[in-house]
């Protein structure tokens, strides 16, 4: 994570939109102005604030071009040059869709005419945070995928205005030292473009105006410029403001900065994914997943428990049949080399052909020479896959997956064992007996299914303490693990010890913060795992099942992986195939969206998180912390050593109180500047991922969905303390803005049937984060043994009875445990 800070030296990225030398000189020969504050602007010395579309000016496959991307020589960097936070930034087709951003800004000292020095100007915050200061509209850019009207417009110029934000509704504005920060209250959504607009609204500390900077000022002009570079980068400028000017809502003088910035795509590459799934069932030459469930010796649940030396458990246990089975799964996740967590670093995901972009600017330079027939096999398939946009001749190095290049390649075929559970009915049936409930019979069709999916550093097996409950209302259930989890972790040299696993090693194994781009595409690859599983369901050899009636229940990293899964199940592809890929009831426990700020302030990760962070920033202060665990640290947290998790996560808090009480406030500030800015380029990066960019295609499909959170009592039971409820520096990231954004109900009361299904939230006072699965008391959380048990209870109720109803109604018992 080394040279993550995002104090970007992009000269060489603009050199083709403005700047340079002569920008300039053009610049020296302006008289002096008075000492004023102003905007920071000046791309010919490398001045900008992020995320700004001047950064894709360019690009030759549609990403952010990011200094560095390019050696001496002008050849991408290898595939692991990307772990770099900052670098990784550049395998993206836009910016982050959720992420706080600032706009910096320069207050001199001197502010006076005269020689007489006046105190240092600051933001007025009053200004800062007020309606107006900041303004953003929703524009079509040039060489528009979706707009006829602005497909031949050129690229990075603005073509279209679609509309204006609400201040208040879409986002928020404050003072964050000399910047303004802007704060989304919605996601961005994806693959659109805006223009952040800073107005004469916007005053100093003495009332005056921000100004623009004296570039900025120079580009918004009407009378041309001089050289190429600058008539570029004005023709940008003045696009922007004669498209945000044109319905009249805000003059030109009002205006003293504009930045685009587009969105990145969130949605097609596991889209291309779903069609590639569906296409196998008619094209052999692709993969089809079958669930394999062989004849093996009757076993229960209980009896699995027992031999993990369980005891107490309910008889209903001792009525789910366990057995397990497999599933051959595309795997879009490369193989590492090497035993150290840096091997990971190249295993993120990459296309199997060029992107679009080269390959049209290919075929416009050779005009008569592009090659029509396929040069290879792969460039055959890449034609056949795309109706002839995608090639592969060799353009594309790096191979990004973006919109313009959205068929992964498949790096193996990994056989994945699936647990599956089935009422065993002479013991279900007594159990529903003592609670007074008829007789269930295995209906005509099959049992009904629920996917399962754990949590982060869990496995598969844990969720076998929910199968109980969904036996006595007639379900069987399917299970696999996430990548690099439980079974599925990775033995590099077949030694038989895995290397990487993260339910029984790091977690970083999962959630790579050395490399972002990898913790990206281990989320992409368990939602994609999901749906290779739900399609190969239909195909599997258990006529027991009934594959035409599925729903899922995911806790924590399930929660977290579910919206992306649910969003592409459900999407209309083929009407012969949609029933295959359709999950008609969705519950969730203890999820989240907007992963990186969730990370950074979870009581329970993030410790490990920020010292991680720290340590590999290349600071002074990552030094001294790295010398402080090796001296300091060792009195109260040496018993830890062991584990460099929980060593970490001791330490971390005990450095930064050390600095608080010497008075160290300048390096406090630094390490909180460090955070910011792995905020930034963490959720960036993790944007294709996060639930947050799901969540609204999942409420518009009117997908019912069952969602529970801690949120605490108030007192000693604390809100979940590994996913906050919600966090302090980004309002749409932790688990209720996600129920917010999936247009989830709050209810406290049971919900009697409707005629359609309804999608609810209940938040308990009660419990901890994994109540659902566990009734064990959680002392960091404060729940006691009684107050764990009954959250428990009330979950696995709840769960049950929303999904055998197939979201048609709720049943709430317990009321005194969960609050609005």
């Amino acid at each position: 994570m080394k040279k993550m800070l995002l104090s970007l030296a992009i000269t060489a990225a603009l050199a083709g939109c403005g700047g340079g030398e002569t920008l300039e000189d053009v610049k020296n020969d302006t008289p002096p102005v008075i000492p004023a504050a102003t905007v920071k602007f000046d791309p010919a010395n490398g001045v900008i604030s992020v995320p700004n579309d001047l950064l894709m000016s360019g690009t030759k496959d549609g990403t952010i071009n990011i200094p560095g991307e390019l050696d001496a020589n002008g050849t991408s960097v290898p595939r692991a040059a990307y772990a770099d936070p900052s670098l990784a930034l550049g395998a993206l087709d836009g910016w982050s869709s959720q992420v706080p951003y600032k706009i910096d800004l320069t207050f001199p000292t001197d502010v006076s005419s005269t020689a007489t020095p006046q105190p240092k100007l600051s933001l007025d915050e009053a200004s800062a945070s007020a309606p107006g200061a900041v303004r953003i509209f929703e524009v079509v850019m040039g060489a528009s995928l979706t707009d006829a009207d602005c497909s031949q417009v050129p690229a990075g110029v603005a073509c279209k205005l679609l509309g204006e934000l609400t201040f208040g509704v879409d986002f928020i504005t404050k003072g964050s030292g000399d910047a303004i920060a802007i704060i989304p209250l919605k996601p961005f959504k994806a693959g659109s473009s805006y223009i952040n607009v800073l107005t004469t609204s916007l005053k100093d500390s003495v009332g005056r105006s921000i100004e623009p900077s004296s570039t900025y000022a120079l580009v918004k002009q009407e009378a041309p410029l001089i050289t190429e570079s600058q008539l570029a980068l004005q023709g940008v400028i003045n696009s922007y403001e004669n498209v945000i000017t044109s319905s009249g809502a805000i003059a030109k003088d009002e205006i003293i900065f504009s930045a685009a910035m587009t969105i990145q795509s969130v949605g097609p590459v596991l889209g291309t994914i779903k069609s590639l799934l569906a296409a196998s069932l008619q094209n052999p030459a692709l993969p089809t997943p079958m669930v394999q469930i062989p004849e093996q010796p009757m076993l229960t649940v209980a009896q699995v428990f027992e031999s993990q030396g369980m005891t107490g458990l309910s008889p209903a246990f001792s009525g789910v049949q366990y057995q397990k089975g497999s599933v051959t799964l595309p795997m879009y996740l490369s193989q590492p080399k090497g035993k150290e967590v840096s091997d990971l670093a190249d295993t993120y995901w990459q296309g199997m052909c060029d992107n679009a972009a080269a390959v049209l600017a290919y075929k416009a330079s050779e005009g008569e020479n592009f090659p029509t027939e396929p040069v290879s096999i792969n460039d055959a398939t890449c034609a056949a896959l795309s109706d002839g946009r995608l090639r592969d001749l060799g353009l594309d190095t790096t191979k990004h997956l973006t919109k313009y290049n959205s068929i992964p390649k498949v790096q193996s075929l990994e056989p994945v064992p699936v647990q599956v559970t089935k009422p065993i009915l002479a013991v279900i049936n007594n159990v529903r007996a003592q609670l007074e409930m008829p007789a269930i019979e295995m209906p005509a069709g099959g049992w009904p299914v629920v996917i399962m999916q754990h949590g982060i550093t869990s496995k598969k097996e844990d969720m076998l303490a929910l199968t109980a409950s969904l036996a006595i209302q007639g379900f069987a259930t399917v299970a696999i693990d996430h990548p690099v989890h439980g079974e599925r972790g990775i033995d590099v040299d077949d030694d038989g010890v895995d290397d990487f696993n993260a339910s029984t090693g790091s977690v970083l194994a999962y959630m790579n913060l050395q490399s972002l781009l990898v913790a990206r595409d281990n989320l992409r690859q368990s939602s994609a795992d999901l749906l290779g599983l739900r399609l190969g369901l239909n195909l599997t050899n258990d006529t027991s099942l009934n594959t035409q009636d599925v729903s899922f229940i995911g806790h924590s990293l399930g929660s977290i992986v579910a919206p992306a899964f649910i969003a592409q199940a459900n999407n209309p592809l083929d009407e012969q195939v949609d029933g295959l890929f359709k999950v008609n009831t969705v519950a969730l426990a203890s999820g989240g969206g907007g992963i990186a700020s969730f990370l950074l302030e979870s009581a329970s990760f993030g410790p490990f998180v920020q010292g991680s962070v720290l340590l590999a920033a290349g600071t002074t202060e990552s030094a001294e912390f790295a010398t402080y665990l090796q001296t300091d640290a060792v009195s109260n947290c040496g018993v830890f050593a062991a584990n460099q998790q929980a060593y970490v996560s001791c330490a971390y808090p005990e450095y930064i109180a050390s600095l608080t009480m010497a008075g160290e406030t300048a390096k406090i500030a630094n390490i909180q500047g460090v955070m910011t800015q792995f905020s930034f380029a963490a959720q960036t990066v993790l944007d294709s991922g996060d639930p947050t960019n799901y969540a609204a295609a999942v409420k518009a499909l009117a997908t019912p969905v069952y969602m529970n959170v801690v949120v605490g009592d108030g007192e000693g039971n604390k809100p979940d303390q590994v996913i906050p409820p919600m966090t302090v520096n980004n309002p749409i990231a932790g688990s209720l803005p996600l129920a917010n954004l999936m247009g989830l109900t709050t209810v406290t009361q049971s919900q009697a049937p409707t005629g359609e299904g309804m999608s609810y939230l209940v938040k308990f006072t009660k419990g901890h984060h994994s109540s659902v699965l566990t009734p064990a008391p959680n002392e960091a959380a404060g729940s006691t043994v009684e107050a764990s048990g009954a959250a428990t209870t009330e979950m696995q109720l709840q769960i049950a009875s929303y999904l055998a109803t197939r979201g048609l109604a709720l049943s709430i018992n317990n009321t005194d445990i969960v609050t609005d």
